[in-house]
This record gives C-alpha cells, structure tokens and sequence, in this order.
C-alpha cells in the first residue's frame, strides 16, 4: 500500500515510510472522537421513520460535523463518511444480535 501511494504522491517510499504512521494515528485517533457521536446519531435517526435513509445518512453527516466543530476539532468528509459507515454497521450488528 505504501509503495502504491508513494507512486501516486511522486515520493519517496522512505518518505512514506516516515509519514504513514503519523496519518494512521491521526485517522485513529480522530475516530476514537468521532465514532461514540456517530453511532449515537445514527442510533437516533433509525428510530425515525418519517425520512427516507438517504434524508437519515444527510441529517447524520449534518450532525457529526457539527459536533466536530463543536469539539474544536476538523475531519474530513471521508473520515465522517466512514465514522457513520461504522456506526451504521455496528448498529445493525448490535440489532441481529437482540
């Protein structure tokens, strides 16, 4: 994977090599943040049968990137794309399982 995006990047896989760690503590530790908010939105918004799931996932990217500004934090619409992704497949996880 490394090799692939210092190919793409145009840089040193030794470049990489020093930067990824960095970016993949980043993203984990910005999950940690993000991933308690996300699946208490989703969490509330599945109980809501009034809007369609495309309404619910808008409202749910809506809510958690307020709550990032709230927080003082920014993340990147991929990173809360998959925050909610994860919260939505932990939700259903939790639901097969009552």
């Amino acid at each position: 994977m490394k090799t692939i995006v210092s190919k793409i990047l145009g840089v040193s896989k030794s470049f990489i090599d020093f930067v990824w760690p960095l970016i993949t503590k980043q993203v984990g530790t910005s999950l940690a943040v993000l991933l308690p908010i996300a699946f208490s939105i989703v969490k509330e918004l599945a109980n809501n049968n009034e809007i369609s799931n495309s309404q619910k996932r808008k409202e749910a990217f809506k809510r958690l990137s307020d709550a990032t500004k709230t927080e003082g934090m920014t993340a990147a619409s991929s990173l809360l794309n998959l925050a909610i992704e994860m919260a939505v497949t932990n939700l259903k996880v939790s639901l097969e399982k009552e």
